[in-house]
């Protein structure tokens, strides 16, 4: 039974993470220059988006989806479910850069093999921004694990929430002493 309330909590806590990182990209994308979204002359994004938004939103969404599958793990599975997470973001994020990276190598391969001639491969290699921002390869690949740092960070701290609120187990809360002195009448 817990490996039921596990699966689901790392599940639905991906689901909220992926969930939040989108409803909070598209605005900061929308928000943010073009210039410092993308290089104009590459359509590469550029550092700074990278370090200032990207990275930040990700550690923040990530820390939201670590705390919502501890919680919905409760105290038996809450190190399960927060190792299962991490491992999902990880798995899933280098998945993706892997399928992005094909992509654009079977693009690359299919625009020399046409002729030049084309107006869609003029087009597009005329005006860049275009087209959404290319992330640079380290990016797709370094996404995954800082997503799983922001897990690890929001798990930890349910956890130690928890484990600090508890009394310890077998123990009891020993009863007040008596005031050595009597209440004056």
């Amino acid at each position: 039974m817990i490996w039921i309330r596990v699966a689901i909590a790392v599940l639905l806590g991906y689901l909220l993470m992926w969930l939040s990182f989108a409803l909070t990209m598209v605005p900061a994308i929308t928000l943010v220059s073009p210039d410092r979204l993308r290089d104009p002359e590459t359509g590469i994004m550029t550092n700074w988006f990278i370090f200032m938004v990207q990275f930040p939103v990700a550690i923040f969404t990530a820390v939201i989806g670590g705390v919502a599958a501890a919680l919905l793990a409760r105290r038996k599975g809450q190190t399960y479910a927060i190792k299962g997470l991490v491992c999902f973001v990880i798995i899933v994020g280098m998945i993706g850069g892997v399928r992005v990276l094909g992509a654009e190598l079977i693009r690359e391969v299919e625009s020399v093999s046409r002729s030049g001639s084309s107006s869609e491969v003029t087009e597009v290699a005329k005006d860049p921004s275009a087209r959404p921002p290319v992330q640079p390869t380290w990016n797709l690949f370094l996404l995954p694990f800082v997503g799983g740092l922001g897990v690890l960070l929001g798990g930890r701290f349910v956890v130690r929430v928890t484990e600090s609120l508890s009394p310890m187990p077998g123990s009891s809360i020993p009863p007040m002493p008596p005031s050595p002195e009597p209440p004056n009448a």
